[in-house]
């Protein structure tokens, strides 16, 4: 028979298990619930989302035909990708073979990136920028049909990178051989107002349901743009959103066919700082929370 010592000892340990078992479990729940979102106190509701396009948008010109005037001002041909563009009415493709020729002129990759670090930005979207960087209950990200070299380069030029949450544009990089090559962001077919290799209001809608898993959400959303395939993201904005046109631009124009399917505010700009004074009102006015 057993020594009663030697059972209390035993039963002691095993409560000490068992309640260090427990411990670990609901440690393991807790921890897996924050990684998931699911923890209802962990919630973070933000007053605005900026998503903005980049090209005449936050710079003051066309990224790909700033990269594109390499060639023009050495006077060499690109008849090349005109037809190409003419074949496949793809500019993602336009471009792929304007950056094949770039480098078979021997226009090296630096040469490229200091042409794009040239681009002004637009006046006041520096600012605007850094003022919506400064509430912590706002978000930015890009959506553009530029490429990743053009859109991260410049922010790093101008110390803006750290504003912006995340940026969506076509994947590009220089290869070993100092070619950039570029790839189109999407392969789409659902969105007939959108350019095939990108659909902005997809992307948006996407990004919003990602921080929604993240448990994070927004009250307001603004897009702030200039070009044709900005429609889509700007149909796709609800009542309390806010919709900046660049004025005398496509978007400004295109808008004004859609006038019964618009719900969002439509706020025209011509500098940054239209733009800021806007939501510097919308932000101090304490609006009220979105349907």
């Amino acid at each position: 028979m057993l020594p009663l010592t030697f059972l209390a000892n035993l039963r002691q340990h095993y409560t000490l298990g068992v309640t260090l078992s427990r411990k670990i479990t609901h440690f393991y729940k807790y921890y897996n619930s924050r990684l998931t979102g699911m923890e209802v106190n962990d919630k973070v509701t933000k007053d605005l989302l900026v998503a903005f396009d980049f090209d005449h948008t936050l710079v003051d010109d066309n990224s790909d035909t700033v990269a594109r005037s390499l060639l023009s001002t050495k006077n060499i041909d690109y008849s090349t990708a005109e037809k190409i563009y003419k074949d496949s009415n793809s500019w993602t493709s336009y471009m792929i073979e304007i950056f094949r020729i770039i480098h078979e002129n021997s226009i090296t990759g630096d040469e490229i990136v200091s042409a794009i670090h040239r681009i002004p930005p637009i006046a006041g979207m520096e600012e605007l920028l850094k003022y919506l960087s400064s509430h912590r209950r706002c978000e930015m990200i890009i959506i553009s049909d530029s490429n990743s070299v053009f859109i991260d380069e410049w922010l790093k030029h101008k110390n803006l990178s750290n504003f912006v949450r995340k940026v969506f544009t076509n994947p590009a990089f220089f290869d070993t051989a100092d070619l950039l090559n570029i790839e189109p962001y999407q392969n789409q077919d659902f969105c007939k107002i959108s350019e095939r290799n990108l659909c902005k209001g997809h992307v948006l809608e996407t990004y919003i349901s990602d921080r929604q898993r993240e448990n994070v959400f927004f009250n307001h959303l603004a897009f702030v743009g200039d070009g044709s395939n900005d429609l889509c993201p700007s149909l796709r904005l609800s009542h309390g959103d806010f919709i900046f046109p660049r004025e005398n631009y496509a978007l400004s124009r295109k808008l004004s066919r859609y006038e019964g399917e618009i719900k969002a505010d439509i706020h025209p700009w011509t500098t940054g700082n239209d733009v800021l004074d806007v939501i510097q009102k919308a932000l101090t006015s304490k609006t009220p929370e979105k349907d």
